[in-house]
């Protein structure tokens, strides 16, 4: 259909640009003729040249394609009126370069049509018009009448000012108009603007037939009344803008020159010439400044909009800002509440197991009492987890590692990870395998899926939880179903807020802060992955997440995976461990003598030294807090021992403290930080890897 509808299309740009060719030149031949009958000091030398603004707003505002009709007009114009035809096209030549010569000055150092937009815009585009372009036309003009003798070499001069100032005129009045109307329409106007702008034209028209209308008789007071024109010229500049300035301009410089011409008005002399001139140069005087003063005005106006704006958007993120704050301060007051009430649960539990253990117990109630502590110390370890997950999105220091990976190796990590905990609830746990591969975060759409279906084991009380995949075109989409409670319609959205956990009688109060669906949307947010939730109440929710999937690699690394309690040799490896704690000395030294370490405790740097010194023994490994007393870090206690040695020595720093800096310094240094309540296996697997690749020569570098 394209290739029929061009030829049409064609057709109709073509006849339109011949259309526009022919208003123009009808225009500008109408103003040529009306201007040359007011010529007296030559035929074809005018004081009032209208043309000149004619064709300079033409070419601003239709491009240079509009010549021919500028060069056709002016042609038959000066042909039909004095001179020959090689003088008319002489003299049309002149018209169209100086036309096309102004144009592309303005275009190219005035900003086009919007010349009239800044002081320093228009005085630019009257510096063209007056030095540059109109001299053109009067040089060229002149010069071919005076070649065929057509003009008296004494009149020259003369002729030449009266021709330049006219077409000075003609482009200083009549062009901005033009200009002005033609390339505003946009600007939309108030009932209140019209009627101004009403307003200071009949203002203008009323001070021109005062002070230049023939039809007053003429007497020595009436000419200072001249100067009254320049009121509404303020009115103008100052109130309503360059283009009501310009139409002003226009309204009274119509006036002066019909007064003039009529006789009447304060530049009416005997010399028709000279009275004109007298005109000009009161035209000119009048409607350059007010230009200028009209654009300075617009840009301050501009300006005060600009300000007045950015005041109002100031405001309104002073208020945004001030209500976040108010919602952080909620949300925090929300978490202590709500952190207080479920991590004292499990320390009440905690409380009470070890109270029994004071007592009397038979070995197999006292082997279940020490599991019972071991699964609330996990659940506190769960809560913790939690609270530095979002510690760390909100820090931004969890960067996404995209790399290419089997779905398979994450979903047998599922399954391992829950199967007792689903068995010991009753639940049944469905893992479909999946020989696909995605492109995302391995560690971290692990973290979303735990999350997932950790919430699903907890909310679920019978059934089962069924994880699988399904491909959709270019994604995977992971799929997490429960035969849970299902969520409410209303409260689809808050699931992913912090702290908030669906309210049901059947919920399961063992633990959790309701952080973990806060976790996979922020979690998700930074993968970019979108997540869908279909929930039924008293029928159960499915969560699915979708991947980007990529074609099977040919190639991928094996899985890490970490040595068993027994795989490193223990004996004769010496701990140093620094704590500024009797209790996390005492807990850690325990523990580590149990696994077959020798370990060495102190509670700051120094007394590590002197305790080095005196066994004179270097550590193969150390532990340290890190923050210590005096508002030392660990970091610093690890630096003095290496020192100490001249040599690196394994380390692993042991931090509470979420915040951003810890990780930051760990991860600077090159050492491995765990954040505590610490997994005893988790401590007891990094320990070993740590010593495994020093005996191996590789160092540390590693953290976690």
């Amino acid at each position: 259909m394209s290739d029929r509808r061009s030829p049409d299309m064609d057709s109709y740009r073509g006849v339109s640009y011949v259309g526009g060719l022919v208003v123009i030149g009808l225009i500008y031949f109408a103003s040529a003729k009306a201007g040359l009958a007011l010529a007296s000091i030559h035929p074809s030398a005018t004081p009032i040249w209208p043309p000149t603004g004619v064709a300079l707003a033409a070419v601003l505002l239709r491009g240079y394609r509009t010549w021919p009709a500028i060069f056709a007009a002016a042609m038959i114009a000066n042909a039909t009126t004095a001179g020959s035809v090689a003088t008319a096209i002489a003299i049309a030549t002149g018209n169209s370069l100086e036309a096309i010569a102004g144009a592309y000055l303005i275009n190219r150092w005035s900003g086009g049509c919007e010349t009239f937009s800044t002081p320093n815009s228009v005085a630019k585009f009257t510096l063209i018009c007056v030095v540059i372009a109109t001299p053109i036309s009067a040089s060229i003009g002149l010069t071919s009448l005076a070649l065929f003798g057509y003009i008296e070499p004494k009149n020259f001069a003369d002729a030449w000012i009266t021709w330049w100032l006219g077409d000075v005129t003609g482009a200083l009045v009549i062009a901005p108009v033009t200009v002005l109307w033609a390339s505003n329409h946009h600007q939309a106007s108030n009932w209140h603007d019209f009627v101004e702008t009403a307003g200071v034209l009949a203002t203008a028209a009323a001070v021109g037939l005062i002070a230049f209308s023939p039809l007053i008789e003429q007497t020595p007071g009436r000419d200072p009344l001249g100067f009254l024109a320049i009121l509404p010229m303020l009115w103008a500049a100052l109130r309503r803008g360059p283009r009501d300035t310009a139409t002003v301009a226009l309204v009274l410089a119509g006036i002066t020159i019909w007064g003039t011409h009529a006789g009447g008005g304060p530049f009416a002399i005997s010399d028709p010439n000279a009275s004109f001139l007298l005109v000009l140069m009161f035209l000119i005087s009048i409607t350059v400044p007010s230009l200028l003063l009209s654009a300075d005005v617009k840009v301050r106006e501009k300006a005060e909009g600009n300000l007045r704006r950015a005041h109002v958007e100031l405001e309104q993120k002073v208020a945004e800002r001030t209500q976040e704050l108010e919602l952080a301060n909620a949300a925090k007051s929300r978490f202590l509440a709500m952190a207080s009430h479920d991590l004292r649960q499990p320390l009440h539990a905690l409380g009470l197991f070890v109270a029994q253990l004071r007592t009397s117990l038979k070995p197999e109630e006292r082997t279940n009492t020490i599991e019972r502590i071991d699964a609330t110390r996990k659940e506190m370890d769960e809560m913790f987890n939690s609270l530095l997950d979002i510690s760390r999105l909100d820090a931004g220091m969890l960067t996404p590692k995209i790399t290419e990976f089997p779905i398979g190796r994450l979903l047998q990590k599922i399954e391992t990870a829950f199967d007792q905990a689903t068995q010991k609830k009753g639940l049944r746990l469905r893992v479909r395998p999946s020989d696909a591969w995605v492109r995302s975060d391995a560690m971290l759409l692990e973290r979303i899926m735990l999350n997932l279906v950790s919430n699903a084991v907890r909310y679920t009380l019978q059934g089962g939880i069924l994880v699988g995949c399904r491909r959709r075109g270019e994604m995977l989409r992971i799929e997490v179903c429960d035969t849970g409670p299902g969520i409410p319609e209303d409260q689809k959205q808050n699931i992913f807020r912090e702290f908030f956990q669906v309210p049901t009688s059947e919920q399961n109060r063992s633990g959790g802060l309701g952080l973990g669906l806060a976790i996979v949307d922020r979690l998700r947010l930074l993968l970019d992955h979108q997540i869908d939730l279909v929930s039924t109440v008293g029928r159960g929710s499915r969560f699915a997440i979708l991947v980007p999937k990529v074609d099977q690699c040919i190639r991928s690394a094996a899985p890490a995976v970490l040595p068993h309690a027994g795989a490193l040799a223990v004996d004769g490896k010496a701990i140093l461990v620094i704590a500024d704690t009797p209790i996390v000395q005492e807990g850690t030294g325990g523990l580590l003598s149990k696994w077959g370490y020798s370990v060495l405790a102190a509670g700051s740097d120094e007394a590590a030294l002197v305790r080095l010194a005196e066994r004179e023994q270097r550590p193969d490994l150390i532990i340290s807090d890190y923050h210590l007393a005096s508002g030392r870090t660990g970091i610093r206690a690890i630096e003095q021992v290496n020192a100490a040695f001249g040599s690196p020595i394994p380390a692993i720093l042991v931090s509470g403290d979420t915040a951003a800096e810890p990780l930051r310094d760990a991860r600077d240094r090159g050492y491995i930080l765990l954040h505590k309540p610490v997994d005893p296996m988790r401590l007891r697997a990094v320990m070993h890897e740590l010593l495994r690749d020093h005996d191996g020569g590789r160092g540390t570098g590693a953290v976690s």
